[in-house]
């Protein structure tokens, strides 16, 4: 079997395909078409068709939405082996009601819609590992609003830190401005709440994107 490589390597990692065999995983591959995107373009727009289950080599990607009074509402923010496109590909209209922008400059792996049905036909795990990630996102969106109904702003940035801390060491994987967005609060409120924490004793700021834990 050939060795996977570069983009291979990419799908491998998505964990709708990671259970697939070398030879499954070329089979994907060769439906695989490839795209660069700058910092600041647009992967696709609210309103877009979408035709394709969209992969991310490389590079950062920024899932928004707005509201009935245009205020943007961060979804996620994507790296490495994470994909979109999902949701829209099972809607019956096939529109995406998101926002996907680009953060860093990205490399970006597509497979259309009907490539996707046919693997799914083929390998009934892609199925049950989309459904799989469905749930998990779902779960996600739902504690997310399940916090910002019921805790207070130093309350929801607690929670994000206790559930993203690795090794007693939070890394910011998007801007503080994107991190405020997320859990719905201003920028200036989500700095005063660092502050306090750093104050209390809580954390301990290394540098702007990453703090050690001491006791949350």
């Amino acid at each position: 079997m050939a060795k996977l490589r570069g983009h291979q390597l990419c799908v491998s990692k998505v964990p709708i395909f990671s259970h697939l065999n070398d030879d499954e995983l070329h089979e994907v591959f060769s439906k695989i078409n490839h795209k660069h995107l700058n910092k600041g373009d647009y992967l696709y727009m609210a309103g877009d068709q979408n035709e394709s289950l969209s992969v991310l080599h490389a590079g950062k990607v920024r899932i928004y939405r707005l509201n009935a009074e245009g205020k943007e509402q961060l979804v996620r923010v994507l790296g490495h082996a994470d994909f979109t496109g999902e949701i829209s590909l099972f809607n019956e209209d096939n529109i995406h009601e998101s926002y996907a922008e680009v953060l860093e400059d990205a490399q970006v792996c597509t497979i259309n819609r009907q490539d996707i049905y046919d693997l799914m036909k083929k390998y009934p795990n892609i199925s049950i590992k989309i459904i799989e990630s469905f749930a998990e996102r779902l779960n996600e969106s739902e504690l997310l609003t399940t916090n910002i109904s019921l805790l207070s702003s130093n309350e929801r940035l607690q929670e994000y830190i206790r559930t993203h801390t690795q090794a007693d060491q939070l890394n910011l994987n998007m801007p503080k401005k994107d991190l405020a967005s997320y859990l719905s609060m201003q920028p200036e409120t989500l700095t005063r709440n660092f502050k306090k924490l750093e104050d209390e004793g809580l954390i301990r700021k290394i540098n702007n994107k990453t703090y050690e834990i001491i006791n949350i």
